[in-house]
């Protein structure tokens, strides 16, 4: 039996997630963005063109599942590579799938085909559920999820970001999708915010990187394309942790309800049958004070995103909604890398936000 070569942008290869076509394969960066196929044969591998920089930060890493088992690991270099994803396979029907678990800051992947040793068939059944989409940071993209530390103190040093450890697959947004039943698609960024980034600078904002299929290069995205059901929007941290050691310490509440207020309308504007559903957590509730001279200020960016929905609700909008989410408890349920939720926080997230989805959507 031979090897035989198929073009990634071969509609018997199916894709979850934002992706683009570019001159030679299917570019994607989100984690999550899943590949899907099925064949006839004893073997599956892929060729890849990988722009991540190697190293532990800039590694990209993916899980291959094949015939719904559990997932493998596969770490991929840079450049272009093939790499088995599966081999000694029963000679028979079976089905691969191949799901990012790495984010954009890694870098994206080009899948150049997929080749089979034996033949391609036609892909699994689309979902016909659910469709989710989710927008954020690194909470959303499940940044340290694969490490739990449990902190002696609140100034215990947890362990640092590495790219091996970031798993969507036991991130809340994954898992609200599989206790609904539905379908769920990714675009987060880590350190990023609604109107300032982590590192205060102001370009590349969630707003912004939403209009793109991958960030680098900024590749428009075609909203036409499996519009969600429910937007799950879960920015603000970034906003409220910027400014350490800075005049910019406290958060501006007109410039981010500002920016806030535009994203919500652009997304009614692209999505307006979609359920928006607004959260924050669970690093932060939003709440932050300042100081000086005896004199305390504070502001608390939860309380503006709720504003923010209750405003749109009195001009109308009956399907924008506020999800309030129980800040981590890192001596119960540890943390993950950098002090970022931990598998068992995002649990709870799930649990949480499903159960406020069935309220809101399947009354």
């Amino acid at each position: 039996m031979t090897w035989v070569s198929i073009p990634a942008s071969d509609s018997r290869v199916q894709y979850v997630g934002r992706t683009y076509r570019s001159n030679t394969g299917v570019v994607f960066s989100h984690p999550g963005v899943t590949v899907r196929a099925r064949f006839k044969g004893d073997a599956v591998r892929m060729r890849l063109d990988d722009a991540g920089q190697g190293g532990d930060v800039g590694t990209n890493h993916f899980d291959v599942v094949v015939d719904g088992a559990p997932p493998r690991l596969l770490a991929v270099h840079p450049g272009p590579g093939t790499y088995l994803l599966a081999s000694d396979l029963p000679q028979g029907p079976h089905t691969v799938e191949l799901i990012k678990r790495t984010e954009s800051l890694v870098g994206a992947s080009t899948l150049l085909a997929l080749e089979v040793r034996g033949e391609l068939q036609e892909p699994p059944p689309r979902h016909s559920g659910l469709r989710l989409e989710f927008v954020g940071d690194s909470i959303t993209c499940g940044y340290g999820t694969d490490v739990s530390f449990v902190p002696e103190s609140s100034s215990s040093k947890a362990p640092t970001f590495t790219a091996k450890h970031q798993n969507p697959r036991r991130g809340y947004g994954w898992l609200t999708a599989q206790a609904l039943g539905a379908e769920a698609t990714f675009v987060c960024y880590s350190g990023h915010g609604m109107y300032r980034n982590l590192d205060l600078t102001t370009s590349r904002l969630i707003p912004a990187l939403y209009e793109l299929a991958v960030p680098d290069p900024p590749v428009p995205w075609d909203f036409s394309t499996d519009p969600p059901e429910v937007i799950v929007v879960n920015v603000g941290t970034n906003d409220t942790f910027a400014g350490s050691g800075t005049a910019a310490f406290l958060p501006d509440e007109a410039a981010f309800k500002s920016a806030y207020r535009t994203f919500l309308a652009r997304l009614r504007a692209l999505h307006p049958r979609a359920h928006i559903v607004c959260t924050l957590g669970s690093m932060t509730d939003g709440f932050k004070r300042m100081e000086q001279r005896g004199v305390v200020t504070s502001v608390h960016v939860g309380d503006w995103i709720s504003d923010l929905v209750a405003e749109r609700q009195r001009h109308g909008d009956a399907r924008v909604h506020r999800h309030v989410m129980a800040m981590q408890n890192p001596f119960a349920d540890g943390v993950g890398e950098d002090w970022h939720p931990s598998a068992a926080t995002h649990q709870k997230m799930a649990e949480s936000l499903s159960r406020f989805i069935r309220d809101v959507v399947r009354p």
